[in-house]
């Protein structure tokens, strides 16, 4: 008979500590982030080509372009959203309107903020990082980028850009402009 010292010995002796669980090695975002801000970049130019020919001269974002896009955002949003799918399903793009060529060209302009933004580092950043889906994934990626993401702060990245055209106006206006009226609605 082994003694209760025997044993603990014996146990001790072939107890082999466990090494902690590890956690699986998420590769860095960073190359994914820098190639789809390179994909986003070339197909606003080729939304910016389209507009110029649409309207036969290249896009000026001004006020009333960018207030316009405030007032029927609701109504391209179906359009819109129609013509993401059917870019993920069949790879290219259909047949747009100017205006939707605008509403994403805006929706493009918006993932390349939070791109930056997660690449630099933000608090804003790291926030939608948390939220952002596995890039490799093409589908998931542009639906979050165009979709997802203009769901969650279209409207206030539209009042964003009314509100810089407004401080960057050298002249003054009587009376409030569309835009300054846009600009100081709520975004909820």
């Amino acid at each position: 008979m082994h003694t209760l010292e025997e044993w603990q010995q014996w146990y001790q002796s072939v107890s082999v500590l466990e090494p902690p669980p590890r956690v699986p090695h998420r590769p860095s975002e960073e190359p994914l982030l820098e190639t789809w801000d390179n994909r986003l970049a070339a197909q606003n130019v080729y939304f910016d080509m389209c507009v110029a020919k649409h309207i036969g001269r290249a896009r000026v974002a001004d006020e009333k372009s960018i207030a316009s896009l405030r007032v029927d955002q609701g109504l391209a949003k179906p359009a819109i959203e129609k013509a993401v799918g059917a870019f993920v399903r069949d790879g290219s793009w259909p047949v747009l309107t100017h205006r939707e060529y605008l509403h994403l060209i805006v929706r493009i302009q918006l993932a390349r903020k939070v791109v930056a933004s997660i690449r630099e580092g933000t608090p804003q950043g790291m926030v939608v990082k948390s939220q952002m889906p596995d890039l490799g994934n093409r589908e998931y990626a542009i639906q979050w980028f165009l979709i997802d993401l203009w769901n969650l702060a279209g409207k206030a990245f539209l009042a964003a850009m009314a509100r810089d055209f407004l401080g960057k106006r050298t002249e003054s206006v009587n009376g409030k402009s569309q835009v300054e009226q846009l600009a100081s609605e709520p975004t909820s």
